[in-house]
This record gives structure tokens, sequence and C-alpha cells, in this order.
């Protein structure tokens, strides 16, 4: 008898929770029978597993926290990662799968990053996702944040280290919200995994994978940035390196890879010349847009009527703005930032734009 599609699931959800056992093992077994089954007995015959119900149940819970599992085998399974010599057999995903079918780009750079870096990724990413791509990034902080802000008011996706339910850094916890409601976020990590250390230079082979080009600002020598690139090179695809002043060790990386052959970006017409949109049709998507209601016009016009060329603790806005919903008002703070009225010297400062 046929097994279902939440079968299938389970059997690789189990087969990757074995210690010891990622993608290339998997991919190894399973490359002998080409049978999902005949790969779950052999690998039966040396692990003990739990009852596949348990797992089916699982899965099933993470379902119902708006949580997709997509195997390798499936239509909503992005078909770009199958360029991956480890590909992942199973994709955790919140948000809009439909993101997976567009053309993306990869804008990634330096956590520690300058006011003219974060400046540029954000406006970069702005220019690329209008003129149609999809910005791909890793949420973190400082030119990943400013990369996915930057698409907003189009599509982008984040690729997490950790389980998708596991947003990384707490700082962007507002902008993770935004990105499960109205974009997409995804991980090849189970649910519930925390976003240790060696799972960064898996999250980074995803965004490459994803990827059509690679934008790289501010990457500094050891960067993780730079994996993603190397990464990129690897698939063959183009990789744009913003340069930087000699002096600042948070360019080191990134006019490295242009001394390397990386081509030299300074607009996103450097981009759009190397990368064509695909030929075939590409259905675009508006996400859901936050309503525009005349309470959310008021609570723009008083955030800026407290503010001032003084910077002023976030903290103390939020206590003075307590009759709206604290999400609410991050969220806002979010919108008034990517439309340059309001700046943040810091994480937790504001003043006027």
């Amino acid at each position: 008898m046929a097994i279902t599609q939440l079968q299938k699931q389970a059997i690789v959800y189990q087969i990757l929770s074995l210690t010891g056992v990622g993608p290339m093992r998997f991919w190894k077994e399973f490359h002998l029978t080409k049978n999902l089954e005949a790969t779950y007995q052999a690998f039966r015959s040396r692990f003990n597993f739990t009852k596949l119900d348990e797992a089916i149940q699982e899965i099933q819970r993470f379902n119902e926290q708006s949580i997709a599992c997509i195997g390798f085998w499936q239509d909503e399974y992005p078909k770009q990662l199958k360029r991956l010599h480890d590909v992942p057999p199973l994709i955790w995903a919140k948000g809009n799968l439909e993101f997976f079918h567009t053309p993306q780009i990869a804008i990634v750079g330096g956590r520690n990053a300058s006011f003219h870096g974060i400046k540029f990724a954000k406006d970069i990413s702005s220019a690329l996702s209008d003129s149609g791509f999809t910005i791909v990034s890793g949420l973190a902080r400082g030119i990943d944040k400013s990369a996915h802000q930057g698409a907003l008011q189009n599509c982008t996706i984040a690729v997490l280290a950790g389980g998708v339910d596991k947003p990384y850094p707490q700082e962007n916890a507002a902008l993770y919200e935004e990105l499960v409601q109205n974009h997409l976020v995804i991980s090849e990590m189970p649910p519930g995994t925390e976003p240790i250390a060696e799972l960064f230079p898996r999250r980074n082979r995803i965004i490459a994978g994803l990827s059509l080009g690679i934008c790289v600002i501010e990457a500094a020598s050891k960067s993780g940035s730079l994996l993603t690139a190397k990464y990129g090179l690897e698939l063959g695809i183009p990789i744009f390196s913003c340069p930087g002043h000699p002096y600042d060790p948070r360019t080191k990386g990134s006019n490295m890879l242009i001394k390397d052959g990386a081509s030299l970006l300074e607009c996103a017409q450097d981009v759009l010349e190397q990368i064509q949109m695909p030929q075939m049709p590409v259905k675009h998507i508006e996400p859901a847009q936050h309503k525009q209601t005349k309470n959310t016009e008021k609570l723009s016009q008083e955030i800026l009527n407290y503010l001032s060329h003084t910077p002023v603790k976030v903290d103390e806005l939020l206590k003075n703005l307590a009759h709206y919903p604290t999400e609410q008002v991050l969220i806002t703070l979010s919108e008034l930032e990517l439309n340059n009225a309001i700046y943040r010297p810091s994480a937790n400062l504001i003043v006027l734009g």
C-alpha cells in the first residue's frame, strides 16, 4: 500500500533526527535504492527508532502552528535548492510558500555594519525587489536586517540557522513577526532547534542555493558572508561585492572578493545588467499589507510628535504609548524607519530622520 505524504515526511524527519545523520548520509543511503521505505528500513536495521506515529503527531502539531514541512519530492519544494550537493531533504517553512517560486537574489553582510552599509543594503534591496526579485537573507542584525526591511513592500525570505520558531537575534523579533505574517521564514532544522554556531554555515548554503546571485556588503575577513559567496561560486552564480575603505576592517572580506573576481556593486543596475529575470512568466505575489487605518496614521503622528533630533530610548517611547499594543508600535516604528522618517543610532535609540 502506498504511503501517505505525511508518512513520508515523518520517515525523513525521523532519519534526520538520528545523531550523526545529516543530508549527506541520508542521500548516500537513498541513492542505493531510490526508495524511501527501503531507506527507512536500512536505517531502522542500525538505529533505534521511536514509533512513526509519534513523528507524525509532531509534524501535525507543527502544522497547527502554521509551520509547514516540505519534502524534496513535493511540488512545493524549492527546486533551486536541488543544485546543492547536499540537498536538504526537508524544509520547514512559516509564511507564504509561493515566494519559493519567485526569482531570488541574496543580500548578506556584516552584523557590525556602518550607517552607510545599512543604508546601502536597504536601498539596493528596495530597488532589486521593485525590479521583481525576492530578497533572501539571514535575519541577522546589521546588513541582513536592512536587506529584509528594504523588501518589505514586495517579497523577502529569511533563512534561519535554528528552527523557524526560534528567531535570532531577539532584537529582530518585530521584524520576524512581520516576515512570518506577510513574507516567508524557512530552515532545514526542525522547529525547536536552537541556532547554535555550527548551524550557520548550513544556513548560508541554503541562502546561496535559493539565489540567482549574491550581493555582499561589508564583510570582514572572517565573515560568514564569505562562506555564502563561496557556496555561490560552487553553484556558478554571480557574486557582487560592495567596496569599502581599506582602513575599515568591516570591509576587508568584501574588498578581497572584488580582488578575486567578484563584480563591483555600487547600485542595483550592476546586478540587473548581469542577471536577467527568468523567461518563464513569474506570478508577482503581493504580501498582505497592514491596513492603513486612521488609528495607524494617528499612531505614526504621535510617534513623530514625541521624537526630536535628541535620541530617545525605545523603552521610554513604549511607556508613553502604552495605550497602543506594543507589537503595533514596533511595527509602525519599522515602517517609519523604512520611510526614513526616523533613524536608529543604536538598537534602543531613535531620533527623527
